[in-house]
C-alpha cells in the first residue's frame, strides 16, 4: 500500500487495506449565499471552500491502525501466536491475547509518541485504534505515518425514535408457542445487549430475582443465571459457551440492582466527563447505568421484556406489555448522556467502540444499536467494531435512520449487521375530532378521556402580547394568551417545538385539549400529552376552524366510519435508499419492523412522561429493537447459527408492507426485504451466509459490492446485462427452483435448479438483462428459490437495478501531435447514437511548485488559487492538474459561480475535471500538494481548456456508433494537427454518458508523460451530485 490518505472528513470512508476508491468529483455542501450576481472575489473563495470541505482541525479523534486487532488477528507477526477465535471462545485474558495487545499498544504509543500526543483511549479487541485530543497539524501528520490506517473524528451521534399481537407472538396459537417451544422458552438461554442511554433498574419488564451462587456441585443449566466466585453474573447459554457480566457501580447504582433478567449494566462516561463540564451536564443526568431520557429503557424492554406486565400511562389501561423475546436476558452498555448543549452530550463514537468491544469479551449473542450513523462509508470506526462483532458471532440490528422521506438518507450500510426500517403496526391508538356540523377528522391519540365540547382556536390566532406570531403558530411554551385560551381547544401546527412541550403551552395557558397539524406530511405520533390531543395529518382541518365558529370535541378511538388504514406502511420518518456508500450496490435499509407508537417502559426520571413507566415512542430506533428481540427468539431456536445465516432468515422469509391506498409497496429503498416475520424466517430452507474472510475480500476490493454475499441484490449501472454471484446454503434437504420478477429486465440464475443436502452449498450466478427497463432510473423486484422439504416457505430476496444506456471509458488520454486512442462502449441498448465532439482546445498553463500542507482557499505555500472566466456559449471546460512527480499528491478543488465546489481527489498523482455545458460565470480552482516524497517542494502544471463546439482537430472512426445491447464496441478517436502543449476535449455519446478526451505534445510534437484519470459533470451533475466524505486510497 502507498503512504497517501485523504485528511479532509469526519469519519473514515475507505477504511482497508488496498480499498479501491471510487473517488472522482463529488459535490459538497455550498456556501450559505453567493455574495452578489458577481459571484465571489478572491478573497471569500477560501471561506466557502472550508465550508464545502471538511478539513482536519483541532479536536478529538480515532487514529486506527493497520495491524488486525485481537479477535480476528490469525498470526504473520513473529513470536506472537493467533488470537482470533468465536464468540464465546475467545478468552481477552489468555497469555496469548495479552501479549498480542502489548504489541498493539506498544505500536500505537509509537504513532502517538511521533507527534508527542497523548493517548487517551486504546482499544485492541474489536478495533486497533486509540482516542488523543490532536491540533489539525498532529492529524494530519499522524495521518501519513505508515502504520496508520485512518484518522477519524470522535463524533457525537443521537439516538434515532404492543407490536407483540401485530407479530402474532402470543397466545394459543401464536409464534412463540407454535414455533419457539412457548414463551417460557422465547429467547431462553439468549443475551441482548442494549448499547443506548442505560436503563431504568426498577422497571417491572426488567425485573428479576436476586441471583445466587451454585450450591454445591450443581453444574449451570441453561438460561439460569448465577453468581460468580468474584460477584459477577454468569449464565449458560443456549449455545453452550458462558456469558459473563458485571454490574458497575455509580452515582445513585450500587451495583446490586443487576438480577435474573438484567445481567449487566455498564457505562462509558470517559468523553462525556472529559468533554462536557459539570455546569452544562443535565442536571438529572447519573454518572452510571441509570437511564434519565427513557430511550435505553425503552429499547431493552421492546426486545426483551419480560411477559404479561401491566400498561399503565396517564391513568389509562393499556393491558398487558411483553418484549419480543421475553425469556432472554439484558445487558446494558450505556454510552448516550444529557446535557445543556446541543452541540455536545450525545453518543460518542468511542464510547460505542468501548462497548462493542465489552460485549464481545461479555459474550453478548445480539446487539442493538438504536443510534444514527454514517450514510456514506461501510468503514467508520462503529462500523468495523461491529464487524468484529459479527466476526465473533453477533447479531447487530441497527435503525436505519429517521431522515425519510428523502432519498439517499438511510444509515448503517455495511453488510455484516442489519439495518431496519419503521413501519406502523396498528389502528389502536386513534383520536377523532368531532365537529357539530358533523365534520369529523381522525388521527393519532393516546388520551384515556376526551375534551370538550368546546370552542376551537388556531394558536396562530391567540399569541400572547409580545409574543412572536410564528411561536404562537408553534405553540412555543408561553407563546400563547391565556384569555384567549382559556377552556378551549387549540390547533397547533407541528415543527420546532417538541411535540409534548406543544400540548403543555396549551395546558399552560388554560386550554381543555389540542389537534395539533403536521404541515406538509409527517409521522402521527401517540403522545402522552398534558391536555387530551389528536395528531392528524389532515390539513383541511385548519382550514376549517379558520373559517368557522364550530364547536369540536376530541374523541377517543376511530368514529369517522372510514376504512382502517392497511397496515404496515413505512413511517414517513423512517430513512430511505439507495446507500450512498458502494456506489449504491448494497440494497439498504434491509428490512422493516414495527417502528410507530410503540408502547414500552420509560423512566420516571424522564420529565417527558410525567412520572409514568410505560411511554409511546416511534422511530427507526423502536424498530432496531422489535428485530433484536426477533433475532434473540432465533438464537435460542438456532443458537448456533452465524449472525447473517439469522439475517438471511429474516429478509427471505418477509411479509408485504402497504401504501396508503392498500396496494403492495413495491420501493424496495423504503421497505428492504419487507416486514419482518417471525414465524416464517425460523424455517427458511435455504440462506445467505458470510462471514470475516469474506468481509476482508470484499474491503479489499477481491469482491464487487454487488457480489457481497447478501440476501438482497442492488446494481446501479446495468448496460445490457449484468451478472452477479450468490452462494447459497440448505439448511435442509432439497430442491429448489429459480424464478424472478423485475420490471424492465429478464433474470436467469446458473444453476436454475438447486439440489442440496443439509449443510452443503451452492454457487449462482444470476444474470440480470435489460428488457424495457428506462434508463437511469431504479427498478425493484425480486427473486425466489421455490421448492425444498415439503414445500417449504419460498425463499424471496428484494432486487433493485438501474440500467444506462451505454457505458463507456470515462477518459482516454493520448501524446504527440497526432495519434490515436480506442474508447470502449457497452450497450444498454440495440440502437444506434450519434456522438458529439466537443474540442480539442489547447490550455492556458499554470506552473507553480508547492510543499505539502492543509487546504486553503489562497495562494500559499501548499495552495494555488487560478480563476476561471466562462464565457455564454462554452460547451466544456477542463482543468487538468499535471504532477511533475508521479509519487506526490495533488488534489483539485472547483468553486463554480453559484458557490457549489467540487472535489476532485483521487489517489492519482494527478487530476483531471471537465464540465460539459458550464454555467457561465468565474471559477475558481485551488490546486492543493497533499503529499510528497520526503515533505519535498513538487512543482504541478495546471492546464485550463475551454471549448466552444468541434475544433476540427478530434475525430472518431464512426459518425454513427451502433449498438447492442449487452455487447461491447469498440471507437477509435483520432487527432492530428496539435502543437505543443496540452490539449483536451469530450466525446458526448448519449446524454449523461461522456468520456473526457487528454492529449499531451511534447517538444516538436513528441510524446509527453500524463498520469490521471479524468471526469465528467454534466449540469445535472452539478446540481444534484450527492454529498461525499473522501479519502485517499492508501
Amino acid at each position: 500500500m502507498s503512504e497517501k490518505s485523504r485528511g479532509r472528513r469526519r469519519s473514515l470512508t475507505a477504511f482497508a487495506a488496498g480499498l479501491p476508491l471510487v473517488a472522482g468529483s463529488f459535490l459538497l455542501p455550498g456556501a450559505q449565499a453567493a455574495p452578489d450576481a458577481g459571484g465571489l472575489d478572491a478573497g471569500s473563495v477560501d471561506s466557502v471552500l472550508q465550508s464545502a470541505v471538511q478539513e482536519y482541525k483541532d479536536g478529538k479523534y480515532f487514529v486506527v491502525l493497520k495491524d488486525d486487532p485481537a479477535l480476528t488477528y490469525t498470526g504473520g507477526e513473529d513470536d506472537l501466536a493467533p488470537t482470533a477465535a468465536p464468540k464465546g471462545v475467545f478468552n481477552p485474558n489468555s497469555a496469548h491475547v495479552r501479549k498480542y495487545e502489548q504489541f498493539l499498544e506498544g505500536k500505537q504509543e509509537k504513532v502517538a509518541a511521533a507527534e508527542d500526543v497523548e493517548v487517551d483511549q486504546s482499544f485492541s479487541v474489536a478495533l486497533n485504534a486509540f482516542t488523543a485530543d490532536l491540533t489539525a497539524e498532529q492529524a494530519l501528520e499522524i495521518s501519513r505515518h505508515p502504520d496508520v490506517l485512518g484518522v477519524a473524528e470522535n463524533t457525537q451521534a443521537a439516538p434515532d425514535y404492543s407490536s407483540v399481537e401485530f407479530l402474532d407472538l402470543p397466545g394459543r396459537k401464536g409464534t412463540w408457542k407454535d414455533t419457539y417451544r412457548g414463551v417460557k422458552n422465547a429467547g431462553k438461554g439468549v443475551v441482548v445487549g442494549v448499547i443506548d442511554t442505560g436503563y431504568f433498574p426498577d422497571q417491572d419488564m426488567l425485573a428479576g430475582d436476586p441471583v445466587k451462587a451454585l450450591p454445591g456441585r450443581k453444574k449451570p443449566r441453561v438460561g439460569e443465571p448465577y453468581l460468580t466466585a468474584d460477584g459477577g453474573i454468569a449464565m449458560l447459554k443456549s449455545d453452550g459457551t458462558t456469558f459473563r457480566g458485571e454490574c458497575e457501580p455509580g452515582q445513585d447504582f450500587t451495583g446490586q440492582e443487576c438480577n435474573s433478567k438484567v445481567l449487566s449494566a455498564r457505562y462509558y462516561s470517559e468523553d462525556f466527563e472529559r468533554f462536557v463540564p459539570i455546569d452544562k451536564r443535565d442536571p438529572n443526568e447519573r454518572l452510571s447505568p441509570i437511564d434519565i431520557s427513557s430511550h435505553g429503557t425503552h429499547t431493552a424492554t421492546t426486545a426483551a421484556g419480560n411477559d404479561g406486565v401491566d400498561q399503565v400511562m396517564n391513568g389509562g389501561d393499556y393491558g398487558e406489555g411483553s418484549g419480543v423475546a421475553p425469556e432472554a436476558k439484558v445487558s446494558v452498555y450505556k454510552i448516550c448522556w444529557e446535557d445543556t448543549d446541543p452541540d455536545t452530550g450525545g453518543c460518542y463514537s468511542s464510547a460505542s467502540v468501548q462497548a462493542i468491544e465489552q460485549a464481545i469479551v461479555d459474550n453478548v449473542d445480539v446487539l442493538n444499536y438504536s443510534i444514527s450513523g454514517n450514510n456514506t462509508s461501510v468503514v467508520d470506526p462503529v462500523s468495523l467494531a461491529f464487524k468484529s462483532a459479527a466476526a465473533a458471532g453477533i447479531f447487530v440490528s441497527a435503525s436505519a435512520g429517521n431522515s425519510g422521506p428523502a432519498a439517499n438518507t438511510v444509515n448503517h450500510s455495511a453488510p455484516w449487521l442489519t439495518s431496519v426500517a419503521a413501519q406502523t403496526f396498528s389502528n389502536e391508538l386513534t383520536g377523532t375530532v368531532e365537529f357539530e356540523d358533523g365534520t369529523k377528522v381522525r388521527g393519532v391519540s393516546s388520551m384515556v378521556e376526551g375534551a370538550g365540547p368546546a370552542d376551537v382556536v388556531l394558536s396562530s390566532e391567540i399569541a400572547k402580547a409580545g409574543a412572536a406570531a410564528e411561536d404562537a403558530r408553534l405553540c412555543a411554551v408561553g407563546a400563547l394568551d391565556p384569555e384567549a385560551a382559556a377552556g378551549k381547544i387549540v390547533l397547533c401546527d407541528r415543527g420546532v417545538t417538541a411535540r409534548v412541550d406543544k400540548s403543555k403551552a396549551v395546558a399552560e395557558a388554560g386550554g381543555v385539549g389540542m389537534i395539533l397539524v403536521n404541515v406538509g406530511g409527517g409521522s402521527e405520533d401517540a403522545d402522552l400529552h398534558s391536555v387530551p390531543t389528536v395528531h392528524t395529518s389532515d390539513e383541511s382541518v385548519r382550514q376549517l376552524v379558520a373559517t368557522t365558529d364550530l364547536k369540536a370535541t376530541l374523541v377517543p378511538g376511530d368514529t369517522t366510519g372510514l376504512e382502517a388504514q392497511p397496515v404496515p406502511q413505512i413511517a414517513g420518518f423512517s430513512s430511505r435508499g439507495p446507500s450512498n456508500a458502494v456506489n449504491s450496490d448494497l440494497l439498504k435499509p434491509d428490512i422493516a419492523a414495527p417502528g410507530v407508537n410503540v408502547i414500552a417502559g420509560v423512566s420516571p426520571l424522564d420529565p417527558n412522561y410525567n412520572g409514568n413507566e410505560y411511554g409511546l415512542m416511534s422511530g427507526t430506533s423502536m424498530a432496531a429493537p422489535n428485530l433484536a428481540g426477533m433475532a434473540a427468539l432465533m438464537y435460542g431456536k438456532h443458537p448456533r447459527w452465524s449472525p447473517m445465516a439469522v439475517k438471511s432468515a429474516m429478509m427471505t422469509s418477509t411479509q408485504d408492507v402497504y401504501n396508503a391506498d392498500g396496494s403492495a409497496n413495491l420501493d424496495n429503498f423504503a421497505t428492504g426485504a419487507g416486514s419482518a416475520d417471525p414465524q416464517a424466517m425460523a424455517a427458511p430452507g435455504l440462506v445467505y451466509d458470510s462471514n470475516d474472510r469474506h468481509w476482508n475480500r470484499f474491503l479489499n476490493g477481491k469482491i464487487a459490492a454487488r457480489d457481497v454475499n447478501v440476501p438482497s441484490y442492488a446494481v446501479s449501472d446495468v448496460a445490457g446485462s449484468a451478472t452477479v454471484t450468490r452462494t447459497l446454503t440448505a439448511t435442509e434437504n432439497g430442491r429448489w427452483s429459480f424464478s424472478a420478477d423485475v420490471p424492465g429486465f429478464t433474470v436467469t440464475a446458473s444453476p436454475a435448479t438447486l439440489n442440496l443436502k443439509k449443510g452443503r452449498s451452492a454457487t449462482v450466478k444470476v444474470t440480470f438483462t435489460r428488457d424495457g427497463a428506462p434508463a437511469n432510473t431504479w427498478q425493484h423486484g425480486s427473486l425466489t428459490w421455490s421448492g425444498g422439504k415439503r414445500r417449504s416457505p419460498d425463499v424471496t430476496s428484494p432486487v433493485t437495478l438501474r440500467a444506462v444506456d451505454v457505458a463507456a471509458d470515462r477518459a482516454i488520454e493520448g501524446t504527440g501531435a497526432e495519434g490515436s486512442a480506442e474508447v470502449t462502449l457497452t450497450g444498454g441498448i440495440t440502437a444506434t447514437v450519434e456522438p458529439t465532439v466537443l474540442g480539442l482546445g489547447k490550455s492556458a498553463d499554470e506552473v507553480f511548485a508547492k510543499v505539502p500542507g492543509p487546504l486553503k482557499g489562497a495562494t500559499d505555500a501548499s495552495n494555488q488559487l487560478s480563476a476561471t472566466t466562462v464565457e455564454p456559449g462554452t460547451t466544456t471546460v477542463s482543468w487538468h492538474l499535471q504532477s511533475g512527480d508521479e509519487a506526490a499528491d495533488w488534489d483539485m478543488f472547483v468553486i463554480t459561480p453559484d458557490n457549489r465546489t467540487l472535489q476532485v481527489a483521487t489517489a492519482s498523482a494527478s487530476e483531471q475535471l471537465t464540465l460539459s455545458d458550464p454555467a457561465p460565470g468565474t471559477y475558481y480552482v485551488v490546486s492543493n500538494l497533499y503529499s510528497s516524497p520526503d515533505v519535498a517542494a513538487t512543482p504541478a502544471t495546471l492546464s485550463t481548456v475551454k471549448t466552444q463546439g468541434d475544433a476540427g482537430n478530434l475525430s472518431l472512426s464512426e459518425d454513427q456508433v451502433a449498438l447492442t445491447q449487452g455487447e461491447d464496441t469498440t471507437v477509435t478517436a483520432s487527432w492530428d494537427g496539435l502543437t505543443e502543449g496540452t490539449w483536451h476535449g469530450l466525446i458526448s455519446w448519449v446524454p449523461g454518458t461522456a468520456t473526457a478526451v487528454s492529449v499531451t505534445v511534447g517538444p516538436e510534437g513528441k510524446a509527453a508523460v500524463t498520469d490521471s484519470a479524468g471526469t465528467v459533470l454534466t449540469p445535472e451533475d452539478v446540481e444534484q451530485a450527492p454529498l461525499t466524505d473522501l479519502v485517499k486510497e492508501r
